[in-house]
């Protein structure tokens, strides 16, 4: 049977309804096209209590992984007692990296299999945390034997981020794929200022113009993506990550410009960023206009939100020494007052 959500059964409904009004299906006919679908349930109390319980689960899990691995002193122990290398921790977690994941790719084929298993689980999502953390301390400490190539940290970031890629996609894990967008933020900023020996800007670039330069760089790769099977169960990650970056580094760009350093930018008037402002104000609008005309909320959302944060923005800059306190925190509050609003209309739809 069809499983569809609140909104989708409405609009079937009305369909429905519309075409035994214009005799196009009797009533017989609609009573079967209603029998055909069911209403997917939401997210119950105790779904979501059970969320708050592996973010909790992974909270404790990253504090435990921080205090037993990341502790020098403990790795000393073991060092002394064991004759360890860093060359050698590094392969023994490798290891147990690939025994991680094949355990976990064998658990979740046979639970794929199994009749009434739903496709996703976040318990077996979350168990992709361990092969992270496993395969983090993997590269720690083959830099570390290695003495990162002379401080070249960028290009373990970057070994990180193809290692968790493949994982990713070779596994179907989200939680992967997020480790993998994290690691390439850090991967390509480090690389930039390896390259240019730590200077202000890269191919005429400050850091807020990069990183506006590789979220178009995601957003393309994510169209490109889209054909490939073994890409559509991360693709949603890449979409909203790469906005998120966008917005986020336009957002910079607009308040201090191309400026490479604090100084710079502290000597430049504020006019001179305006067509700065302009291309974000643009930006935001893009997004705005893009959400609605794919139906995708979450863009939409984005550029409104980011919009409002342009607006807020500017008045701190130009106007706040002008405008009274009072009307600027009445006018904060009841626009946070209209997004809750909406957000709220939203859930219930």
């Amino acid at each position: 049977m069809l499983e569809v959500d609140k909104r989708e059964a409405r609009l079937l409904e009305k369909a429905i309804g519309a075409w035994q009004e214009e005799q196009l299906i009797n009533p017989e006919q609609a009573r079967q096209m209603q029998q055909s679908y069911q209403v997917r349930e939401a997210h119950t109390e105790w779904q979501t209590i059970t969320l708050y319980i592996f973010i909790a689960a992974i909270s404790c899990a990253l504090m435990a992984f921080g205090s037993l691995v990341l502790d020098e002193k403990w790795i000393e122990v073991l060092r002394k007692k064991l004759s360890l290398t860093d060359s050698i921790i590094a392969v023994l977690f490798a290891l147990l990296t690939v025994f991680l994941c094949y355990r976990g790719y064998r658990s979740r084929r046979k639970q794929e299999l199994a009749p009434g298993q739903r496709a996703f689980s976040l318990n077996r999502e979350l168990y992709w945390l361990l092969p992270i953390l496993s395969t983090g301390v993997t590269l720690v400490y083959l830099g570390k034997s290695l003495q990162y190539l002379g401080g070249n940290y960028g290009l373990f970031w970057l070994l990180a981020t193809a290692v968790y890629g493949v994982l990713a996609l070779a596994l179907s894990s989200q939680l992967l794929w997020i480790a993998t967008l994290l690691c390439l933020i850090p991967a390509y900023v480090k690389l930039t200022y390896f390259v240019t020996g730590d200077a202000s800007w890269f191919l005429g670039m400050n850091l807020p113009c990069r990183m506006l330069l590789l979220a178009t760089v995601m957003l393309l790769a994510h169209r490109l993506a889209l054909p490939d099977k073994r890409y559509r169960a991360v693709q949603h990650i890449t979409w909203a990550g790469g906005w998120l970056l966008l917005l986020l580094a336009a957002w910079l760009i607009s308040i201090f410009g191309n400026s490479g350093t604090w100084s710079e930018w502290q000597q430049v008037r504020q006019y001179q960023l305006l067509w700065w402002v302009v291309v974000y104000t643009l930006i935001c609008a893009v997004a705005i206009w893009l959400g609605i005309k794919l139906k995708d909320n979450m863009v939409r959302d984005m550029g409104v939100l980011f919009l409002l944060l342009d607006l807020y923005t500017r008045y701190f800059e130009y106007l706040w020494d002008r405008t009274h306190k009072g009307l600027f925190f009445t006018i904060l509050a009841l626009s946070f007052w209209w997004i809750g609003r909406r957000i709220e209309k939203w859930k219930k739809v």
